[in-house]
């Protein structure tokens, strides 16, 4: 993790129960102060709860901090809720075992929300076609791409768990993307369209030609756990950014509200993606 450190986070603490104590109020004063429970308080103080910028804010307020110490530790509070990997600085285990940290956070997750605009997302790719886009993606040069793809694919059992949800939105130009020859291409949708068909499963397609109702910015994945907490993640070129921040989950969540109220879903899904199947097929040599 390049930022946030630990070190941060135990500093925020460390200096906002000092401001409590320094205000004269008790755990379960500042709690009625700020309409929270105590054990948010102590959950908080005992580093067992990361603190949202606006509960911290909350906080700075109730136990009245300077401007100067407001500017300061609302600082500290927004950088801890983006933890941000650099691919080349902290890859020294290779990307198998990055997929394998993915597959840890998956794990954890009740639901998972998924829209992708560039390529067809990890958990619905076949293995020729994983590894086409990781060797694709490896701007970095580290060439571990068969152990990258077979990590990848192994995560997929995920998707046969019960009591799991796997909601993917993917646009139709992620879904011509071309990395592979046409006739693995068509294998890719016919994958896609079996894994659909499981009770878990939703597939949403954004048509080409759509008049979208928000910005396709980025590809980005949402994680509900199982205490109704959420975290998004973010892949660029060259790093991985986690988001926590309550404040950012809701507007990632209503981008992806509005993206989903775009797309196409069962029997249209499944035409739109048998339609670039047979297209595939009929350009094969």
């Amino acid at each position: 993790m390049v930022s946030p450190s630990a070190d941060d986070r135990a500093t925020l603490v460390t200096r906002l129960r000092e401001l409590r104590e320094d205000a004269g109020l008790s755990t379960t004063r500042l709690a009625a102060e700020l309409g929270w429970s105590q054990s948010k308080v102590s959950k908080i103080e005992n580093r067992r709860t990361k603190p949202s910028v606006d509960d911290v804010r909350a906080w700075l307020a109730a136990t009245g901090a300077t401007a100067e110490v407001t500017a300061e530790l609302t600082d500290v509070a927004e950088s801890i809720q983006v933890a941000s990997i650099i691919w080349d600085r902290t890859l020294t285990g290779g990307r198998a075992a990055h997929q394998r940290s993915i597959g840890r956070t998956l794990a954890e997750a009740t639901r998972m929300q998924v829209f992708q605009h560039a390529a067809v997302p990890g958990l619905l790719q076949t293995a020729k076609y994983a590894s086409s886009v990781l060797a694709l993606a490896d701007v970095f040069g580290v060439g571990d791409t068969a152990r990258a793809a077979a990590a990848r694919v192994e995560r997929q059992a995920a998707l046969y768990e019960k009591g799991r949800q796997f909601d993917f939105l993917i646009s139709e130009a992620a879904l011509r993307f071309c990395p592979v020859p046409h006739d693995a291409l068509a294998a890719q949708y016919d994958k896609i369209l079996s894994v659909a068909t499981l009770p878990g499963v939703s597939l949403s397609i954004l048509p080409i030609g759509v008049r979208p109702s928000a910005v396709h910015a980025h590809p980005f994945v949402l994680y509900t756990l199982p205490d109704g907490s959420q975290l998004a993640t973010i892949e660029t070129y060259t790093r991985e950014l986690t988001l926590t921040d309550p404040e950012e989950i809701r507007v990632y969540s209503r981008v992806y509200d509005a993206l989903r109220a775009d797309s196409v879903a069962g029997e249209q899904a499944r035409h739109l993606l048998n339609a670039m199947r047979t297209e595939a097929l009929g350009s094969v040599e």
